[in-house]
């Protein structure tokens, strides 16, 4: 009774390659720390929009990422192009491109001070308000992410006429979408510039949008009268939550990449030990198969598992971020009220 209930809910999970799966699992783990891990400004547009991207744009990057890891995954027992992620994986990355667009666009359509009313201030670098370690962080995976990349797309090869297929036989074709199996032997889709050109050219969109938009906001006109320590309180949070975003849409991408390479790389086959001057053949059962694995094979099973790993950590990140900015937003709204509340009081009528 309790075998069978226990496999019923197994069987109601859905399988972990789908971004959620794990990701809820290191959300509910992340509470062990419960502090947040962003602040919002206390009141303004400024707060207002923050809000909306860490929330809504949060929660946007981890739906399509969701709804495309379960496309991959219901497209298994289906024909393949040997190409069909192509859009797949770089997606979150992508989306989450997207939100810190907008979000750039959106502030520098707030009003700006009149000529008159601005201070003079120095041109900054475009990473003046950004954390080192986030930025640390956010290079070291968009490193690993060009690297693999540019490893996978380097080993595509075109496979001839008549080649033998591992793996999801995929329909013919003269791109160069293979990776060689043992020499020649064998050949598995899934590689190639197909299949991650699109992630390059979104990698490195990314990289551009991610740095002009800090850069146009943190030389930002300032209005003459206003405080430098709120100035760059505000913007170091902006700066925060824009780095937050397109850093959870890329640990989800890089993960989704490993996870296939990994996938791809674990193929083996096994060849029988054929050893002729024992007299012994194939059909001998003396005879030991010999295990034979793709060139990285070594390396494939670690990396399918931290790509699952990753994949779901960016979406966990993600959801801790809409929840937290969720949580700044009240904390900052009471702050404000508070404030309203002591400046009617100290103002008002004595009695």
């Amino acid at each position: 009774m309790f075998l069978s209930l226990l496999i019923t809910i197994k069987n109601l999970i859905p399988p972990p390659e789908i971004a959620l799966t794990l990701g809820v699992v290191l959300f509910a783990l992340s509470w062990i720390r419960p502090r947040r891990i962003i602040s919002l400004p206390r009141a303004g547009a400024r707060t207002v929009l923050l809000a909306w991207v860490g929330i809504a744009g949060s929660l946007l990057v981890v739906v399509i990422a969701t709804i495309v890891s379960a496309i991959a995954v219901a497209s298994y027992a289906h024909p393949t192009s040997g190409f069909d992620g192509w859009w797949r994986r770089p997606v979150p990355l992508f989306i989450a491109t997207v939100v810190v667009a907008i979000a750039a666009l959106a502030l520098r359509r707030m009003p700006l001070p009149a000529p008159g009313e601005r201070a003079i201030a120095p041109r900054r670098p475009w990473h003046s308000f950004v954390s080192r370690m986030l930025l640390w962080i956010s290079g070291i995976a968009a490193a690993l992410l060009a690297v693999t990349a540019l490893w996978q797309g380097a080993i595509g090869v075109s496979a001839p006429k008549g080649a033998q297929f591992l793996g999801n036989v995929p329909v013919p074709t003269d791109l160069p979408i293979f990776m060689t199996f043992n020499s020649g032997y064998g050949f598995v889709a899934g590689t190639g510039w197909p299949n991650y050109l699109p992630t390059l050219v979104v990698l490195a969109v990314a990289a551009v949008v991610f740095v002009v938009a800090l850069r146009t906001d943190a030389n930002r006109p300032l209005f003459a009268r206003s405080w430098a320590s709120s100035v760059r309180a505000e913007r170091e949070l902006t700066a925060r939550v824009l780095t937050f975003i397109l850093l959870g849409g890329l640990i989800t991408t890089l993960g989704a990449v490993w996870m296939h390479a990994g996938s791809i790389g674990q193929g083996m086959i096994g060849l029988t030990d054929v050893r002729l001057n024992e007299g012994l053949d194939g059909s001998d059962p003396s005879a030991e198969p010999v295990l034979i694995g793709s060139g990285y094979y070594a390396i494939a099973r670690p990396m399918n598992l931290i790509g699952h790993f990753l994949q779901a950590a960016g979406v966990a990140f993600l959801l801790r971020l809409a929840v937290d900015t969720a949580r700044a937003l009240v904390a900052s709204r009471r702050v404000a009220a508070d404030t309203s509340n002591r400046e009617a009081t100290s103002t008002g009528v004595r009695r």
